[in-house]
C-alpha cells in the first residue's frame, strides 16, 4: 500500500512540475520576445522570472524522489522459491 501510494503521489508531483516547467518557460519566453511582460515583472525584478520555473523544478525532483522510493521499495508480498513449493512429506 505504501509502495502503491509513493508511485501515485511523485507521478502527479512530476506530472504537475514537468508540464508546468513548459508551460511557464513558453509564457515567460513568449512574453520576453513581444516585451509585453505584465507590469508585476519590471526591470527591478528581474529575479521573479526565474522563480516560477525553479519553483516547478523543485516540485518535479520531489515527484521524481517519490517515485524513485516507491520503485526502490520491495512489495510487501514477494514470495520466495520455498514458500511457493510444499515440502515433500506434503505430496500424495
Amino acid at each position: 500500500m505504501t509502495r502503491h501510494l509513493l508511485i501515485a503521489i511523485g507521478s502527479a508531483l512530476l506530472t504537475i512540475g514537468g508540464s508546468g516547467i513548459i508551460v511557464v518557460l513558453v509564457w515567460l519566453t513568449a512574453n520576453k520576445v513581444r516585451e509585453t511582460l505584465p507590469y508585476i515583472f519590471d526591470t527591478h525584478a528581474e529575479g521573479l522570472l526565474f522563480l516560477l520555473p525553479a519553483l516547478l523544478l523543485t516540485i518535479a525532483i520531489v515527484g521524481a524522489v517519490f517515485v524513485s522510493s516507491g520503485l526502490a521499495t520491495p512489495p510487501k508480498d514477494t514470495r520466495t522459491v520455498r514458500n511457493l513449493h510444499p515440502h515433500t512429506r506434503f505430496h500424495a
